[in-house]
């Protein structure tokens, strides 16, 4: 044998090796992420035995601004120990600080309901300002549990609530145009469902329909008429070696299109992003921070630049654990 045709050989066949090795750490490479990113999950995305609840700033169960259909706990045919909540909104220049404080009470682990004061800051705008520069109002909520998840057995049967919120002394925007303050509100059915995916992955997902005559949930004064608006979020639990739960959440509140008062004026969807950290399994206490795009230009002339509002809420609940 020709020892120049075995060295060619040789050498014909190293580049091809050398690409065949390449490509075989490369899928190693890529398998051993894979396998990673799914230990991470399986130690993250795991059923949550809470849903990290919380506060809305109308004082109800639910995530910043919507209601959820789970109330707080309470025993059977008792009261529970009451919730405590704290929310404050920066809105931008126009509008300014929204800070509510509330308390709520649930019975039996089917009712809710609360009060919740609304506090305000005035905007440094001399023109849209002046709508909004006004002391707070007061919110009163009641929610009542009609089916609870999985009823009768209907594996993917939401838990499913009605409620209502009243708001009294509402001054912003008919305070300055009318020179008195209007009263607004809320009704609403809602539906809550835990959705758990093998036993990795955990989200909670939630819709409803609330019929108002509040724009903005009356931070933004009354409309022109009662409308039925449309809501919802998703939530994803996750409990950290069992010490607290972390839950990225997205919600979107359809909003009336009008304000009274200002009929050139035409509202957009509110979109909300938050972070809630929580105590595991209970929700005993539970941490906000998120931010929210509410509006910007809404009428020629009128920028209320509230698009990138940024807002915190804390929440503690008095009493044991109920359920």
């Amino acid at each position: 044998m020709d020892p120049n045709a075995g060295a060619a050989q040789r050498s014909a066949a190293g580049p091809a090796n050398s690409k065949k090795d390449k490509k075989v750490k490369i899928n190693l490479s890529i398998a051993k992420c894979v396998s990673f990113i799914t230990v991470i999950l399986a130690a993250l995305f795991v059923p949550a035995r809470a849903t990290a609840q919380s506060l809305t700033m109308d004082g109800e169960s639910g995530i910043f601004l919507q209601p959820m259909a789970e109330v707080v706990p309470s025993p059977q045919n008792k009261f529970g120990g009451p919730t405590l909540s704290f929310h404050a909104v920066n809105a931008g220049p126009v509008a300014a600080d929204y800070i509510n404080t509330g308390i709520e009470e649930g019975f039996g682990n089917w009712l809710e309901f609360g009060y919740t004061r609304n506090f305000h800051t005035d905007g440094a705008d001399p023109t849209i300002s002046p709508l909004f520069n006004f002391c707070g109002m007061n919110i009163f909520n009641f929610k009542a549990k009609l089916l609870p998840s999985n009823y009768h057995g209907h594996k993917y049967l939401p838990t499913i609530s009605v409620g209502g919120v009243l708001r009294t002394n509402d001054p912003f925007v008919v305070q300055a145009v009318m020179h008195k303050n209007a009263t607004n509100g809320d009704v609403y059915l809602v539906g809550t469902k835990l959705f758990t995916i093998g036993h990795k992955f955990a989200f909670v997902a939630n819709a409803g329909v609330r019929g108002t005559n509040a724009q903005k949930y009356g931070y933004g004064g009354n409309t022109v008429d009662w409308e039925a608006r449309a809501f919802g979020g998703v939530a994803f639990p996750i409990p950290i070696k069992k010490l607290v739960v972390v839950t990225p959440a997205f919600e979107v509140d359809q909003e009336p299109r009008r304000i009274k008062y200002v009929p050139t004026a035409s509202l957009p969807t509110d979109l909300i992003y938050a972070i809630r950290l929580s105590r595991f399994p209970d929700s005993k206490w539970s941490f906000d921070v998120g931010t929210g795009h509410l509006g910007a230009n809404i009428s020629p002339g009128i920028n209320i630049k509230a698009n990138n509002c940024v807002a915190i809420a804390a929440n503690y609940r008095f009493g044991g654990s109920e359920r």
